[in-house]
């Protein structure tokens, strides 16, 4: 009980930590940096109350799996082609406590976000690539 209570605390300490932490703003920009940086959108919806799980970028998606550690979901190229950022959980009781309001019910479970929020969610991976097949990021 003791070896697996430390990882799973670290883990939830290291969770609770990255959705805590502030970006830093750079206050002075030299006019190089000012010519090269391109304009972007950026996410307006403050109501989503976990931004890290969101897509970066309106190109790609974010995903979260919970529980799949037998599937390298790192190595199928019908996802990764269109999801750029991928949180692993191993375990449902560290999903629910690191993000009670997602509602994750079984394992495994794939939940896919655009950069609003969740746009799809399923417990079977074949289910994921289909949906990653018909959609693409807007």
């Amino acid at each position: 009980m003791k070896r697996i209570s430390w990882p799973i605390l670290l883990g939830m300490t290291l969770l609770v930590g990255c959705q805590n932490a502030e970006t830093r703003v750079e206050t002075k920009l030299s006019t190089e940096q000012t010519e090269q940086k391109a304009p972007t959108s950026k996410n307006t919806n403050t109501t989503f109350p976990y931004p890290n799980l969101l897509s970066k970028s309106e190109q790609s998606f974010a995903l979260l799996v919970v529980g799949d550690q037998e599937t390298p979901i790192e190595n199928d190229k019908k996802i990764t082609d269109k999801v750029q950022d991928i949180l692993i959980l191993p375990e449902l009781e560290m999903a629910q406590k690191a993000y009670p309001v997602l509602n994750i019910k079984t394992e495994p479970a794939y939940i896919l976000f655009d950069r609003a929020g969740v746009i799809h969610q399923s417990k079977d991976i074949n289910e994921l690539t289909t949906y990653l097949e018909q959609n693409n990021p807007k």
